[in-house]
């Protein structure tokens, strides 16, 4: 039997009732009409929507079919006519493959991290450049440049312990600061 008479029968059969007959139609006819949206789409994960797509209106539109053609020409004209539509909605919308649109969304939220990272420093150093000069270095030296307290201490001719109490001094200054510019830096 060739292809034609077997789609068209196939077709037949399912709309007298048997359910097994579709199943076999999605198997004689899915792969090929997939390639064949392809074409259109260029993507493959799009044209295996567009194919079940085009199965759903071969069942919800069982009138439609009047048997002047093959099953399978009726097939492809729905697959074309499916492919066509989503060109179409993709030129008017912007699609982007679900791919592109998981990188673009990473990217958009490295972007805005970055971004709110970049607007907090500025803040802290905003903040800093407010703070006297003692506590300016002490911090500087401690948590910029990571000098102990005892690196730190030579440098500012201070004693261990003076060096603890003038950074806990300075944090506290800071953190008052960058609440004052609405900002509140978790490591202080």
């Amino acid at each position: 039997m060739r292809d034609t008479d077997s789609g068209n029968a196939l077709y037949e059969r399912y709309l007298a009732g048997d359910e097994a007959a579709l199943g076999e139609l999605v198997e004689c006819y899915s792969a090929s009409l997939v390639l064949f949206i392809n074409r259109y789409v260029n993507n493959l994960s799009v044209a295996e929507e567009l194919m079940e797509d085009t199965f759903c209106d071969v069942v919800m539109k069982q009138k439609h079919f009047k048997g002047e053609s093959a099953f399978k020409t009726y097939l492809f004209a729905i697959g074309r006519n499916k492919a066509a539509d989503y060109i179409r909605r993709a030129s008017r919308y912007g699609f982007v493959p679900i791919e592109d649109a998981e990188r673009e969304i990473t990217l958009l939220h490295s972007l805005e991290e970055a971004v709110v990272a970049e607007e907090e420093k500025r803040a802290l150093w905003r903040a800093m450049d407010k703070l006297n000069a003692d506590y300016r270095a002490a911090l500087y030296l401690i948590y910029f440049e990571e000098l102990s307290y005892d690196e730190a201490g030579r440098v500012l001719k201070r004693s261990r312990p003076q060096m603890k109490n003038l950074v806990y001094r300075a944090k506290v200054s800071l953190r008052g600061k960058l609440e004052e510019g609405g900002f509140v830096y978790e490591g202080i």
